[in-house]
């Protein structure tokens, strides 16, 4: 058959696009295809130059077609380079299904293999992957132990990717690199330091992926120490000017809280900044508490930079706004969003609506549940929201009317609604909570059956409470803290430390939140001896600090009992500066005890932290009348009216059961 000018121009154009760097456009690949197919040209050597053609485009599809249509099993080398294909473009699953058809295998197609399991998380795969390159006799090869090494930090199997890097004979830059960001991404920073500092010992020098890979584990653990460590060493290779180090320097310095340093970095000329440098350097400002120097540089990079704000950018500014009453910022940068037409990402979507939460703006959330994207994640901050602002009826509202327009819940609305059926202390609602969790599937996380055991603990309901907790397959310390307490507010004081030698028993170490309710406990139950030995634990067996809300509890504990000026040396005392809450629970012995000299201390006190709080006044009022000091009771009403001050009124709730009333 003779060979047309125009099939020679094809075919010379698909031997040339095979030797370039530059590969040819998809539609022109395909055209050429065409042109061959309808000319009869079709043959081993034109299929071999359309199928590497196709694969060079990002065509895999079309050269697995191609693949299947050569007369003869095509050499491993087309094989590997669809397996690449494939990954590269993300295709995991396809590359999976041509690697299992495959019979012949060489050093490159293990790797592409390793990958793609690594893309889809399949560890069992992976492992058989590895095993077949063992048997392969390519288990020693370092581009394929490298890939194993990272395939299954990928699956979350550090100790299988360890063991991997552990047997390697001749470990390069690359091999340790994957092993430290692996540990950092799989949450183990403090076994990357150790690995970067072996890293280091055995005379490995460091690149840009190291660099960028352990700064992270620095921060996550707060060594600055090491954080300047890496930095120097950067320096020192000429690794510093690059955009991607610095950012993450800036990152590391601002969570290790050296803003100096983060800023010194920040302001160096030497780089060019990107919109990933301007986010690390608001985020530092915001993580440390300095939201108005963060909204500054955000006008600045507004007003000078080229880098546009992204979506994390703008979660960082509404964050700030959240900590700047009285919300005016925050509106104004929801303003910002909407013309940068970032209002509908979902970050700054839940952003907005935990902003205007922590402001207080609740109208604006419900407007933007009301029009926003009806994505779960903003169902989730606004309960969240009604949650932390005490609102607990409007959250297990909106919380229905998710569930009534189809948005469906996960476990994170869980973790936000389940508080605010606790706070409502209802059994009835807790009963149906319980049953919803039930038939969703969401009683076997952990986290989702403690908060349904506080729900219960809360409502009074005890047995269901502890059949809860009994079937909870491991109890962490949140878990036993949740028990402790439901007993411990209901009276049941003994159980309560009963509960707590079993827990340590165990070997879990109770926190904070675990002691200051057994000494809440202790205090309401009158038993001030076990609840002094508690305090003592604290420090003494557990290696806590005692915090305010401590202190509180014993000095109530005190008080209770009528020793009220042991109490108040307690809160002398005090390795810092005494609360409103010390102060406020010493007053309230005082009334009950008609104690007017100390009263008066804690009074004097109490203004001086509140003085807006008119319950302060009517305590202090109490302790007068006790005493018979009407005329004292009068100047106070006078101080009270001067200062504008007025007495709350009460309320009580009332559980309504018909709809009349």
């Amino acid at each position: 058959m003779t060979t047309s000018p125009l099939v020679r121009q094809c075919l010379a154009l698909l031997l040339r696009s095979k030797n370039s760097s530059t590969p040819l456009p998809p539609a022109t690949a395909a055209q050429l295809h065409a042109l061959l197919l309808t000319s009869g040209h079709i043959h081993y050597d034109s299929l071999c130059l359309l199928f590497r053609s196709y694969c060079a485009c990002g065509r895999p599809l079309g050269a697995h077609n191609l693949l299947a249509q050569m007369p003869q099993p095509p050499p491993v080398s087309f094989c590997n380079t669809l397996l690449r294909s494939y990954t590269d473009l993300g295709f995991h699953r396809e590359a999976l299904v041509l690697y299992s058809r495959m019979r012949a295998f060489d050093h490159l197609t293990f790797p592409f293999a390793a990958k793609a399991c690594g893309g889809l998380r399949l560890c069992r795969h992976g492992r058989a992957v590895h095993c077949r390159a063992l048997t392969a006799g390519l288990g020693g090869d370092a581009y394929v132990q490298n890939t194993l090494v990272s395939m299954y930090t990928r699956c979350r199997e550090v100790a299988a990717a360890e063991a991997v890097f552990g047997a390697m004979r001749s470990r390069t830059m690359v091999s340790w690199n994957i092993v430290i960001g692996g540990c950092v991404k799989n949450g183990c920073p403090e076994r990357a330091l150790e690995v970067f500092e072996a890293m280091v010992g055995s005379g490995v020098g460091i690149d840009r992926a190291t660099a960028v890979s352990v700064l992270p584990a620095c921060a996550q653990t707060k060594d600055l120490r090491t954080g300047r460590a890496v930095h120097r060493l950067a320096e020192g290779r000429g690794l510093g000017n690059y955009v991607a180090v610095k950012n993450a320097l800036i990152d590391m310095y601002g969570k290790c809280g050296s803003l100096e340093d983060a800023r010194r970095v920040f302001d160096d000329d030497k780089f060019d900044k990107d919109v990933v440098s301007w986010t690390a350097m608001i985020g530092a400002y915001v993580l440390n508490d300095r939201a108005g120097k963060a909204l500054a540089l955000g006008c600045e990079m507004l007003m000078s930079s080229e880098a546009r704000p992204n979506a994390v950018t703008m979660a960082y500014l509404l964050s700030a706004c959240a900590s700047l009453p009285p919300g005016k910022h925050a509106k104004c940068t929801h303003t910002l969003c909407i013309r940068l037409g970032l209002q509908s990402d979902v970050i700054v979507e839940t952003a907005l609506v935990d902003s205007y939460a922590k402001c207080g703006h609740m109208k604006m959330i419900e407007m933007i549940v009301e029009k926003g994207s009806q994505r779960t994640e903003t169902w989730n901050a606004a309960i969240s929201g009604y949650t932390h602002r005490e609102q607990e009826k409007k959250a297990i509202e909106l919380f229905k009317r998710m569930i009534a327009e189809s948005v469906r819940p996960d476990s994170a609305t869980m973790a936000s609604v389940l508080p605010a059926y606790a706070e409502f202390a209802d059994l009835v609602q807790a009963k149906n909570i319980h049953c919803f969790l039930l038939t969703q599937g969401f009683l076997g996380s952990a986290e989702i059956a403690t908060g349904l055991i506080d729900v219960y603990a809360k409502a009074g309901n005890l047995e269901v409470t502890w059949e809860l907790f009994q079937c909870l397959p491991e109890k962490d310390v949140v878990a036993w803290t949740t028990i402790i307490a439901g007993y411990g507010m209901h009276g049941h004081a003994r159980t309560a430390i009963l509960l707590y030698d079993t827990m340590v028993e165990k070997g879990v170490k109770p926190n904070n939140i675990t002691m200051a309710s057994l000494l809440y406990a202790c205090s309401h139950a009158g038993m001030i001896d076990e609840g002094l030995c508690l305090f003592d634990d604290i420090r003494n067996v557990h290696g806590l600090m005692p915090n305010a809300e401590h202190y509180s509890c014993l000095i109530d504990m005190l008080g209770r009992a009528g020793r009220i000026e042991e109490a108040y040396r307690l809160i002398e005392d005090m390795p810092f500066k005494p609360t409103a809450s010390a102060w406020g629970v010493l007053l309230g012995a005082c009334v009950l005890h008609e104690n007017v000299e100390f009263g008066e201390i804690a009074a004097k006190h109490l203004v001086e932290l509140e003085p807006e709080n008119t319950g302060n006044y009517v305590l202090l009022g109490k302790v007068y009348a006790s005493a018979g000091r009407w005329a004292d009771v009068q100047d106070l009403q006078r101080m009270m009216e001067e200062r504008d001050l007025h007495k709350d009124p009460g309320s009580s709730a009332v559980d309504a059961k018909s709809e009349l009333c």
